[in-house]
C-alpha cells in the first residue's frame, strides 16, 4: 500500500463508479473534508506553535511582520482559539476546503476563507460553499484583493489549508493561483503550517518531470490525499513541496487497491447459531466491493461517533438492569471493533487476529498472579502490581 498510486484519470474513474454503486460525489466530498479536519486538528494539537504566530504574551494576535523566533507553547495552552485560512479553489478541491473550513470552526477554531478564482463551480462545491455562508465564517476574494477583514489576513494563522487545485490541474498557475501560492509562502515563512489537500496547487497529479514543475507552486508541511497516492507523491523531486504525505480512505473501492481485490463469498443466514469467526466474516462481506455501500464508505473517523454513541448506550443498559438489551448493545460494540479491525486489514496494518493477540498477551503479563508464580495477598496489592507493570510497558514503549 505504502507505494500503491493511481492516475488522475483512474482517479476520476474509480470516483464515477463508486457514485454509480450508491457513495455519491456529495458524501465522498465530506469523508473526505472530515477526514482532512481530523488530521489537520491531530497533527496541530501535537507540535508547538512558533512564535510568529503565537504572538509575545503567548496568546495575543501578531501581525504578519512579527519575529520568527521559536516558542515551545503548545496549542492546546493558548488563550485563544486556534486560527486557520483555508485558501479554496472553485472545482472540488476547494469543495473539500470548505467541508475542512465548517467543521474547525464548528471545532471553535478561528477559520477564514480565501476565494482564489471566485464562487465554486461544482455542484457539491457550490452547496458546501452555502453551508460556510449561513455560518457567517469570513470571506475573502482572489489573493491580493481587498479581503473582508484587513486585521484577519494580516494576523499570521497557526495553519493554512490549501483546497485550490487537485487532480484535475495540469500545466502552469494562473495569475490568482500563483499569487495565492506566494501568499502562502509567506505565511509559511512566518510560523503557519501548511497542509495541502490531495496535492499542492501548482502540481500536477501526474507530474514525473521535474523540469515541467511550476516551482511557483505550494510548499506544504503535510499533504494530505485522498484514496491513494498520485503518481508525483512518487517523485524524489517531490518531497519538498509534499512534505509529509498522508492517504486518507474516503470510502472508494478500488479493486486494483492491494486489501480491495476481490469479493467476498459468505454463505450465512440469519437464524443460525453463529460464533466469532462467523462474524468476522460478516463483517468483511459488508465491506467487500460487492457488500454494503455505507459499510464500505466508513474509516476509522466517521466511525469515531458511533463508537461514542454505542459505549454511552451500554451504559444506560446498565443502569437500566436490562439483560437483553445490554447482551444487543455490547454486540453494536463488538461491531465497532470488528469494523475498524477490517478496514486496517485492508491496508495491512493489523487484523482482529492481532486485536485479540495484543489483548491475550497484555492480559496474562498484567496478571502474573494468575498466570505466572507471583504471590499477592489482598486487593491492594493487585492494582499496585497491576500499576507498576503498567508502567514498565510505557517506559518501553518510549
Amino acid at each position: 500500500m505504502k507505494d500503491y498510486a493511481v492516475s488522475c484519470a483512474r482517479m476520476k474513474e474509480l470516483e464515477k463508479q463508486t457514485d454509480e454503486a450508491g457513495l455519491s460525489y456529495y458524501y465522498m466530498m465530506e469523508n473526505a473534508g472530515t477526514i482532512a479536519a481530523n488530521r489537520i486538528v491531530e497533527i496541530t494539537m501535537a507540535s508547538p506553535i512558533n512564535d510568529a504566530v503565537l504572538g509575545a504574551d503567548g496568546g495575543a494576535d501578531r501581525d504578519a511582520d512579527g519575529a520568527d523566533q521559536e516558542s515551545r507553547l503548545y496549542p492546546w495552552a493558548l488563550d485563544r482559539p486556534l486560527r486557520a485560512r483555508v485558501y479554496c479553489g472553485k472545482g472540488n478541491n476547494g469543495g473539500d476546503g470548505f467541508v475542512v473550513a465548517r467543521l474547525l470552526a464548528e471545532g471553535g477554531w478561528t477559520v477564514q476563507i480565501v476565494l482564489v478564482d471566485g464562487e465554486p463551480t461544482t455542484p457539491d462545491a457550490i452547496e458546501n460553499y452555502r453551508l460556510v455562508r449561513e455560518m457567517g465564517l469570513p470571506l475573502s476574494g482572489q489573493a491580493g484583493s481587498e479581503p473582508a477583514s484587513e486585521k484577519n489576513r494580516q494576523t499570521v494563522p497557526d495553519v493554512v489549508v490549501d483546497a485550490i487545485y487537485g487532480t484535475g490541474f495540469h500545466g502552469q498557475l494562473r495569475p490568482d493561483g500563483a499569487a495565492a501560492a506566494e501568499e502562502i509562502a509567506g505565511l509559511r515563512g512566518k510560523g503557519a503550517v501548511v497542509f495541502a489537500l490531495d496535492i499542492p496547487s501548482g502540481m500536477g497529479g501526474d507530474l514525473t518531470d521535474e523540469e515541467e514543475l511550476d516551482r511557483r507552486c505550494v510548499r506544504a508541511d503535510h499533504t494530505i490525499t485522498f484514496h491513494a497516492k498520485k503518481a508525483v507523491h512518487l517523485q524524489d523531486f517531490a518531497r519538498d513541496y509534499c512534505g509529509d504525505i498522508i492517504v486518507a480512505d474516503i470510502g472508494i473501492v478500488d479493486p486494483d487497491r492491494p486489501g480491495q481485490g476481490s469479493a467476498c463469498d459468505c454463505d450465512l443466514t440469519e437464524g443460525e447459531p453463529h460464533d466469532f469467526a462467523d462474524f468476522v466474516e460478516v463483517v468483511a462481506r459488508l465491506r467487500a466491493p460487492d457488500g454494503c455501500v455505507w459499510d464500505r464508505a466508513q474509516t476509522h473517523e466517521t466511525l469515531k461517533k458511533y463508537l461514542t454513541e454505542e459505549t454511552q448506550e451500554v451504559l444506560e443498559a446498565i443502569d437500566q438492569g436490562d439483560d437483553d438489551n445490554l447482551c444487543e448493545e455490547l454486540g453494536d460494540v463488538l461491531l465497532q471493533v470488528v469494523l475498524h479491525a477490517q478496514i486496517a486489514s485492508e491496508t495491512g496494518r493489523f487484523t482482529i487476529d492481532d486485536v485479540v493477540q495484543v489483548i491475550s498477551d497484555k492480559m496474562i503479563r498484567r496478571h502474573p498472579w494468575v498466570f505466572g508464580d507471583v504471590e499477592i495477598n489482598s486487593i491492594e496489592e493487585n492494582v499496585n502490581l497491576w500499576e507498576e507493570i503498567k508502567k514498565k510497558e510505557k517506559a518501553q514503549k518510549k
